[in-house]
């Protein structure tokens, strides 16, 4: 039997190109305790997908379907299909009391019937909570799965097709039809409407809507350019995205041969709200902590920290558990731990159980005119840290509103 890092380095080179046209990002994590995982993004609404194996040549797999729909689900269950084909893995009937298997039933069946009735029922029990909880003057629900930032928006909904307001959010209780259309990947085709909601999830909580100058950023312009353009011939009469299609075509600043038709249609296009999540603050969290950063920041996240940036504007934080759970450390005790390397000059706040210290000094070690804020912020229990860098003699203010506004989520 190969051990799991032989069985990895099998399987890693076949998920790649047989899902080559899906995955959105994939990752191999460190071996650990004989166990190796592979983790995917097979679509933009979609969370990871976690392929693990294990010593024995037991191979798992963890990954939620749901907030996507039954198209995606379906494709999912017929990769895995394929995979165990390829690789020789056997794969264990469903277990409804351990939880494991197709809960839905369709990789078992293959009936597209099992697949879609069980999560037309989550939708339905979603969409009622939603509604339960904005009758309560409650908050609004957000339903995206790709992503752990948090957005500002109208509606009493948030989607990876955009916001939704109470008036369709009780239409959706009353009609699966309408309820669906929440969905990207409804159906089992690939079609112009696969192609073209794919693209928009991407718009929504992707797209940074400015000059892509962060890694990974121009990717993502020139995909969402590449499925509209592959939509459009497929589907004409489309509910396509005119002004925001410009608006990343003049992005890329590529010669494209569908600019000409694009910006006439743009002209004509009706007025409202543009598209895109991240034209509005956005709050990331690390580790217990959170911030309200810029929506047009990048965000990039490993176990260990966060860091958003754009530009010459750069915010890391960490943060961890202090203590024990039975003796909680307090949080001045942290900060007299972390922070007395500040000195004198350092600034002080408090916002209720929050305290905070940090100094905000020029970096002499960096070539060019730096500014760097080191801070510290802590509660009871928790403490986390946060570093700002700056470039721009008018940001001084903002990197400390920035350290003030750090909090425990």
């Amino acid at each position: 039997m190969p051990s799991p890092g032989v069985l990895a380095d099998d399987i890693e080179p076949w998920l790649r190109e047989d899902a080559k046209d899906m995955i959105v990002a994939f990752r191999r994590l460190p071996a650990e305790g004989g166990r190796v995982a592979l983790r995917l993004r097979l679509h933009p609404a979609a969370g990871e997908v976690e392929i693990a194996i294990a010593e024995g040549g037991r191979v798992s797999v963890v990954g939620a379907t749901s907030e996507v729909g039954p198209g995606y689900h379906t494709y999912l269950a017929h990769l895995l299909r394929r995979l165990g084909s390829a690789h020789g893995i056997t794969w264990d009937p469903p277990d409804v009391q351990a939880g494991t298997g197709d809960l839905t039933g369709f990789f078992e069946t293959g009936r597209r019937a099992d697949a879609e009735a069980p999560l037309l029922v989550w939708l339905r029990d979603t969409l009622q909570r939603a509604c339960d909880q904005r009758a309560l003057a409650g908050q609004p629900l957000e339903l995206i799965g790709s992503t752990a930032d948090r957005f500002t928006f109208e509606g009493a909904i948030a989607t990876p097709l955009g916001p939704r307001d109470d008036e369709w959010l009780s239409a959706a209780v009353a009609n699966p039809r309408v309820a669906v259309e929440l969905w990207p990947w409804f159906a089992d085709a690939t079609d112009a409407r696969y192609l073209l909601n794919r693209a928009l999830c991407l718009m929504w909580t992707d797209v940074r809507w400015r000059p892509a100058i962060e890694e990974g950023e121009p990717e993502v312009v020139d995909e969402v350019l590449r499925l509209l353009r592959r939509a459009f011939p497929l589907e004409p009469s489309l509910p396509y995205p005119w002004r925001e299609w410009k608006e990343l075509l003049d992005i890329a600043g590529d010669r494209d041969p569908m600019r000409e038709r694009v910006e006439r249609e743009a002209v004509a296009a009706a007025d409202g709200p543009r598209i895109g999540y991240r034209r509005q603050p956005v709050r990331v969290a690390q580790a217990g902590w959170q911030l309200t950063v810029p929506g047009s920041f990048a965000t990039f996240r490993t176990d260990e920290e966060l860091r958003a940036s754009e530009g010459d504007r750069t915010i890391t934080i960490a943060a961890s558990p202090t203590g024990t759970p039975s003796s909680p450390m307090a949080a001045e005790t942290f900060l007299d731990r972390v922070a007395a390397h500040l000195g004198k000059e350092v600034l002080n706040h408090q916002d209720g159980e929050v305290v905070a210290r940090a100094k905000l000094a020029i970096d002499p070690t960096s070539a060019v005119e730096m500014a760097v804020l080191e801070g510290y912020a802590a509660v009871r229990g928790s403490g986390a840290a946060i570093r700002i860098t700056i470039h721009d003699a008018a940001d001084w203010e903002w990197a400390l509103d920035m350290w003030r506004s750090f909090r425990p989520v």
